[in-house]
């Protein structure tokens, strides 16, 4: 179970400790993902729980606040961080060998900040219109796609550049991990009833557009991609829900 450790450890704050001295690759907690994914939507949908009675109809933004702060908490701001460097590295003009080194450089530039403010203004929006209206499942059927994204990308995408985190991660990453994760996310949204199963598939759409264009401005994927995809299939799919898509 030291790869289920691993994942929770990577995603999440939750205080696990797995051996990091195991000789495993790193690529066989990828098939943990998207049910760390599953637990985190459970977790928040607890949370959502505990918050709903709170403060009467006058507090509904702030209970959305509130359980928005709660997720940047339970993940520790890690997808965040991808988003951000994400943000400045793509939408700069530059040339590739620029974007790769913005994505290396731990400064926040303007283009981050307008797309960190534009992401929880959207999150917050759609967390508040589905509050009281199927805001569970949408959790849950959000963070398991978006992790389990991950894991597609990393088997079926190249790299940007062969080191850094999204290297290591991938290691030893084979089609037994593949066929757990893509099973667990299958499971997990079609439990999650057919009323979000349109969100998802917005959802999917706008992982492949943000895949498509760091392929065409990276040359490949990063970690920071991978921390920028689960943002957006997250927030994507909670919009399109809201919506009624």
């Amino acid at each position: 179970m030291n790869d289920l450790r691993r994942a929770i450890s990577l995603l999440t704050r939750l205080p696990v400790r797995p051996d990091w001295d195991d000789p495993a690759p790193p690529g066989r907690a990828m098939a943990w993902y998207p049910a760390v994914g599953a637990g985190l939507g459970l977790l928040l949908w607890l949370l959502a729980g505990l918050l709903a009675p709170l403060g009467g109809q006058a507090a509904h933004w702030l209970r959305a606040a509130l359980l928005l702060v709660c997720w940047v908490a339970l993940t520790g701001g890690l997808h965040l961080d991808g988003w951000c460097d994400l943000c400045d590295a793509l939408w700069v003009p530059a040339d590739r060998a620029k974007r790769l080194a913005i994505l290396q450089d731990p400064h926040t530039g303007a283009f981050a900040l307008v797309g960190l403010a534009l992401l929880f203004h959207v999150k917050l929006a759609a967390l508040g219109a589905l509050f009281h209206v199927k805001l569970g499942p949408a959790l849950v059927a959000a963070t398991t796609v978006a992790r389990g994204v991950i894991v597609c990308a990393a088997a079926h995408y190249p790299l940007a550049r062969p080191t850094g985190l999204a290297a290591q991660l991938g290691r030893g990453l084979g089609r037994r991990e593949q066929v757990i994760a893509g099973l667990t996310t299958v499971a997990v949204g079609l439990l999650c009833g057919p009323a979000v199963w349109p969100a998802l598939l917005v959802g999917l759409a706008a992982a492949w557009w943000l895949f498509r264009v760091a392929l065409q401005r990276l040359g490949g994927l990063s970690g920071d991609v991978y921390g920028a995809s689960v943002e957006l299939v997250e927030t994507t799919v909670l919009v399109a829900v809201a919506l009624g898509i």
